[in-house]
């Protein structure tokens, strides 16, 4: 008789691929219509709306230009379907690249193994932004280049296919400017070399096609923004993004992100040993003790804990450590054809969050869709060649397994219920919409609603499309919902330090002809369920890394006069407007 469990992960198996994504995407698409973001999303989207209109009042959002294509293009041929049609382009996206992850490991895991790391890597990422945007756009593009670059090196007529690799990495560099660590990718050539001596020659013609592959396609980007009139904005973003790298003041400073990067890196470290501990003592326990109850009463313990320690803290650093131990693993002790898939994955893992100031919390989890099938396929089998647990039956292990797994993925749905990106609270009190046609089907709080509501119907008798607008400073969706041109080359002012912000407003004056329509966010806006975390006067606060001050200067410069507020926002114009 066959066991249980292997009926379910025969069942598993026998899912038409079609079925298996169709389930993925839907269980997705329950989610896109709650949730207003006027902060990431709104950047972005107001980049898509601009990037063919006015390239250069989004300067700044340059460093994601191949996503900006991809969005503007979307934008310019379904202009009037809003957030809804870009968070269904994202749900695609994602589900494009859990199919060609299901592809490339096809040939080296167990069916099942390979789509419950899928499942599980599509249940813990889409708790980011729903929409289509440069991060997961990114990982697409990486898991594309992998599988073909993996394909290529074990095919015979493998030109093509590493050129193609090539190119896809050097698009992927124009998606988000930290991705063009991903030429070091080449090394996966050189390792599949010297694991399986296949010679010099082959090793430095075959990384000579990459290197074509990858600067063909820097020279044909190169061409494409010069035919577009983006050349300029892009080599200006990069001069912004050189001094952001050196500001003190600047979030993205190398000095932060680096901190950042391993003060988690130590987290995942800690959770990764508190998992360890957790483990030993549990497998100890339950081989040194044969009493059932006593048995059940440790099971039972050992569950709340760890289903304590994962609500509260969250499952993201113990994937993140399975992930790296099993990528370390495999190259340690597996066969060689695993080995390359493995370094492969490994570096994805850790070379995509690099350059983000959120690092792993942010862009991580977008680099775990390779390496969980590893660990699912691996982990039992490993598991049971502990010291530690040998002498349990399988079917304890099996159990434990199985446990682990469900546990993640309440987690995971209980996540998705409660937690909306820039959004927070609960999905079941966001059933309110605002009167705003990109806004048709996308529902949020009531009281985010009603102020979102307020200050557009306010906005619409002082701006017209087309306009430029000056939004203070975590509210770049305005911008998108009033179709107005930032006048200060990026829709997302927060992103400034004070020195670029000064160089914009300075620039703006000179090239622009009028003065804008100034609106002031009286919030922080960011990681709070605004505005019910609205607490004091943003504004008033000259601190904020001197940029309070200037735009204060600003408006007191041009006499400008405040015309309307409802607490939350405020309009102003200059003197002679009013």
């Amino acid at each position: 008789m066959e066991r249980k469990s292997d009926v379910i992960l025969l069942a598993i198996e026998r899912i038409p691929q079609w079925v298996f994504l169709s389930i993925l995407f839907l269980f997705q698409l329950i989610f896109i219509p709650q949730g207003l973001d006027f902060a990431d999303e709104g950047f972005f989207m107001t980049f898509y709306q601009q990037i063919f209109n006015d390239p250069e009042s989004v300067t700044y959002a340059f460093m994601y230009w191949f996503a900006g294509v991809l969005g503007g293009s979307l934008y310019a041929l379904f202009p009037e379907d809003g957030l809804l049609l870009m968070r269904f382009a994202g749900v695609l996206i994602i589900v494009l690249t859990a199919a060609f992850v299901c592809r490339i490991l096809k040939p080296y895991l167990p069916l099942w193994t390979i789509r419950v790391g899928v499942a599980m890597s599509v249940l813990y990422i889409f708790d980011d932004v729903p929409s289509l945007y440069y991060n997961n756009v990114s990982a697409l593009l990486y898991v594309g280049g992998i599988g073909l670059l993996l394909k290529g090196i074990r095919a015979e007529n493998s030109k093509g296919w590493i050129i193609g690799a090539g190119m896809i990495f050097a698009l992927n560099a124009f998606t988000r400017i930290p991705n063009v660590l991903g030429v070091v990718f080449v090394l996966i050539i050189l390792y599949e070399a010297w694991i399986f001596r296949k010679g010099i020659k082959w090793a430095v013609c075959t990384a000579a096609y990459f290197l074509t592959g990858y600067f063909s396609a820097l020279l044909l980007v190169f061409l494409c923004m010069w035919r577009v009139g983006h050349l300029h904005p892009f080599f200006t973003c990069l001069d912004w993004i050189f001094h952001i790298g050196q500001s003190s003041e600047a979030s993205h400073n190398i000095y932060s992100m680096f901190r950042t990067t391993v003060r988690q890196y130590l987290e995942i470290g800690f959770t990764g040993l508190f998992f360890a501990f957790w483990g030993i003592c549990f497998f100890y326990l339950i081989r040194r003790f044969r009493n059932k109850t006593f048995i059940r009463i440790v099971a039972i313990f050992a569950f709340l804990v760890l289903a304590s320690f994962l609500y509260f803290y969250g499952a993201l650093y113990l994937l993140y450590f399975l992930s790296l131990a099993t990528v370390l693993f495999l190259l340690w002790k597996e066969p060689s054809s695993i080995k390359t898939v493995a370094l492969a994955a490994g570096m994805l893992l850790v070379i995509q969050p690099l350059g983000s100031d959120g690092a792993v919390d942010l862009v991580g989890r977008f680099s775990m869709f390779l390496t969980l099938p590893l660990v699912v396929a691996y982990s039992e089998k490993e598991v049971r060649e502990l010291s530690v647990s040998r002498g349990i039956s399988n079917r304890i292990l099996r159990k434990t397994g199985s446990i682990l797994l469900i546990l993640f993925v309440c987690l995971s749905v209980q996540r998705h219920v409660s937690y909306t990106y820039f959004d927070q609270g609960s999905r079941f009190k966001k059933i309110y919409s605002v009167d705003h046609l990109f806004l048709r089907g996308i529902y949020t709080s009531q009281k985010r609603a009603s102020v979102s509501q307020e200050v557009l119907s306010a906005l619409d008798r002082y701006v017209s499309e087309g306009d430029y607008t000056l939004i203070y400073d975590n509210s770049p969706m305005l911008h998108y919902l009033t179709q107005t041109k930032p006048y200060a080359y990026n829709p997302w002012l927060y992103l400034y330090d004070k020195d670029l912000l000064q160089e914009a407003l300075s620039r703006a004056g000179r090239e622009r002809q009028a003065l804008p329509v100034v609106v002031l966010q009286k919030f922080k806006g960011l990681w709070i369920d605004w505005p019910d975390g609205y607490s004091d006067d943003y504004m008033a606060n000259d601190a904020n890394k001197g940029k309070n001050l200037l735009i204060n200067r600003f408006l007191y410069k041009n006499k400008y006069l405040k015309i309307w507020t409802n607490g939350y926002y405020e309009i102003w114009l200059p003197e002679y407007e009013k």
